[in-house]
C-alpha cells in the first residue's frame, strides 16, 4: 500500500504538468481560430463572430478530448491483453468496415436514403455493423478458449485488405455524384469531425472510459500473463472477450466521429510507460489519457497556426511510425 502511495505521489507532479500543457494547447487553439485568423485577414473580431466561431470550436475540443482519452485507454488495455507495446486496436480494421458500410449503403439505397443522410441513424448503423463484425471475428478466432490474439490480428488485417479491395471496385461502378457523397462521409478527420453526433457519442465515450478505468486492477493482474492471471483467480477467457467487446464498441465510436487515429494510442501509451515506470494501470490510464489529449490538441493547434498546411493525422502518423520502428528495434536488442 505504501509503495502504491509513493508511486501516486511521484506521478501527481507529472499529471499536473500534462494538465497545464493541455490548458496551454487549448488556449492557443482558441487563439489560432479567433484572434490570429482575424489578424491574418486584417479584420476586427466582433462579439457575434467570436461567438459563432466558439460555437464550432467548443464541440471540436470536446470531441478531440474525449476521443483522445478513449483511444489511449483502449490502446493500453489492448496492449495489456496482447502483451505487446507495438500493437493498437486500429490494426483489427475498424476504419475499413466503416468505409464499407457507407459505400454499400449508398450503392444499394442511394445517398438520399435516411440511413445515410441522417447523421444519427448513420452513426447507429455504422457502429452496430462495426461491433457486429468485431464480435463475429472474436467468436471465430477465439473459439474453444484459444486466446490467440495473433491470429485475430492477422485475420483483421486480411479482412481489412479484402474489404478495401471490394470497396474500390464498388466505387468504380457508382454514380460520380454519389461517389463524392461517400468520399465526404468517409473522409472523417479531426478537421471535419462529425460533431452532429456528439450528443450521442460523448455519453458513450464517457461510459466506456469509466468502464475501462473501473477494471484497472484486473488489468494489473492480466499484465502478468494468462497463466499467472488464472492462478490468481482471473477468469481470463471471459475477461479477454469482455475487453475485446469494449474495445470494439469504443473504436466504433471514435472511428465514426473523428476517423482513424491509428498511432495516437501507441504514442500516448508508450510515453506514459516511460514517464511513470509502473505496472499500475490506474496511473498508466491517467498518464496515457492526458498525453493523448495533449498530443491531439497540440497537433491540431499546430495545424491551425500553419493554416492547414498539413493534416494533424499526418503529423501523428509520422511520429507514430518512427516511434514504432524505435520500439521494435529496441525490443529486438533486448
Amino acid at each position: 500500500m505504501e509503495k502504491s502511495r509513493d508511486t501516486l505521489k511521484r506521478a501527481l507532479p507529472v499529471f499536473a504538468v500534462l494538465a497545464a500543457l493541455i490548458v496551454l494547447a487549448v488556449v492557443l487553439y482558441i487563439y489560432a481560430r479567433t484572434s490570429l485568423k482575424a489578424l491574418r485577414l486584417g479584420m476586427s473580431m466582433s462579439r457575434d463572430a467570436y461567438a459563432g466561431i466558439m460555437a464550432r470550436t467548443i464541440p471540436s475540443l470536446v470531441g478531440m478530448g474525449l476521443s483522445a482519452v478513449l483511444v489511449a485507454v483502449l490502446s493500453l488495455s489492448f496492449q495489456t491483453i496482447t502483451e505487446s507495446r507495438v500493437l493498437t486496436p486500429s490494426m483489427i480494421g475498424f476504419d475499413s468496415v466503416f468505409i464499407a458500410t457507407q459505400t454499400i449503403l449508398v450503392f444499394v439505397f442511394g445517398s438520399s436514403n435516411r440511413w445515410f443522410a441522417n447523421a444519427v441513424l448513420n452513426y447507429l448503423l455504422s457502429a452496430g455493423v462495426m461491433v457486429a463484425v468485431s464480435v463475429t471475428m472474436y467468436g471465430i478466432m477465439l473459439r474453444k478458449n484459444k486466446n490467440n490474439i495473433v491470429f485475430l490480428l492477422l485475420f483483421g488485417l486480411i479482412l481489412s485488405g479484402i474489404v478495401r479491395s471490394g470497396v474500390n471496385y464498388i466505387e468504380v461502378l457508382m454514380d460520380p455524384d454519389e461517389f463524392q457523397q461517400v468520399r465526404s462521409a468517409t473522409s472523417v478527420t479531426v478537421n471535419n469531425m462529425n460533431t452532429a453526433i456528439i450528443g450521442i457519442t460523448a455519453p458513450l465515450m464517457i461510459l466506456l472510459t469509466a468502464a475501462m478505468l473501473a477494471r484497472h486492477r484486473i488489468y494489473d493482474v492480466m499484465s502478468l500473463g494468462e497463466a499467472n492471471a488464472v492462478n490468481l483467480g482471473i477468469a481470463y477467457t471471459s475477461e479477454l472477450r469482455l475487453n475485446l467487446l469494449l474495445i470494439a464498441a469504443g473504436m466504433s465510436v471514435v472511428t465514426a466521429m473523428i476517423g482513424s487515429l491509428t498511432f495516437l494510442g501507441l504514442i500516448a501509451v508508450n510515453i506514459s510507460r516511460e514517464l511513470f515506470q509502473t505496472y499500475r494501470h490506474k496511473i498508466l490510464f491517467t498518464g496515457a489519457a492526458l498525453t493523448a489529449s495533449f498530443v491531439l490538441i497540440a497537433g491540431q493547434t499546430l495545424v491551425e497556426l500553419l493554416e492547414y498546411a498539413v493534416p494533424v493525422t499526418v503529423i501523428i502518423d509520422l511520429a507514430g511510425c518512427s516511434y514504432m520502428f524505435f520500439l521494435i528495434l529496441r525490443e529486438n536488442r533486448v
